[in-house]
């Protein structure tokens, strides 16, 4: 048992690693984007693409740096009324939380999968992409933290 957790550890510390590098290059790529459209307006034509990059790239990375955040234990948490209670009532309350973070997140994934299923004829404006390809970021953002519980 202590080898498959420590398994899993290992490769939720993996894949948040490559998640921090795709995040980093994700907001990298969607402030030169954000730039190049103002250089554009001013001295040339707009860019009819770059408002619609722009904002895929924020709500991929959005996404994916809340599994950072989770990973890290960066989040916001309520933990006035909890650390009140004794301390076996405390690891209860804790394994409810988890079950119910998990619950959560597969649900996000479930309904993520219905949503791509759902939008893969339409496409995004612009760039005529399936809408499919960035609504897949609910079932990947929910399948990272559901690793990273």
């Amino acid at each position: 048992m202590k080898r498959a957790t420590r398994t899993i550890v290992t490769i939720s510390d993996v894949v948040n690693r490559y998640i921090e590098y795709v995040v980093f290059a994700m907001m990298v790529a969607m402030t030169t984007v954000i730039i190049l459209q103002i250089i554009f307006r001013f001295f040339f034509t707009a860019l009819s693409w770059s408002e619609e990059v722009a904002r895929f790239l924020l709500v991929w990375s959005s996404l994916l740096a809340a599994s950072i955040g989770f990973k890290k234990g960066s989040h916001i948490t309520v933990s006035f009324l909890v650390k009140k209670f004794p301390e076996n009532i405390q690891k209860i309350l804790s394994i409810i939380a988890y079950i119910l973070e998990a619950v959560f997140f597969f649900i996000i994934i479930l309904f993520g999968i219905k949503l791509m299923i759902v939008q893969a004829t339409q496409t995004s404006a612009a760039l005529l992409i399936s809408m499919s390809y960035i609504y897949s970021i609910y079932p990947i953002g929910g399948g990272i933290i559901l690793l990273h519980l």
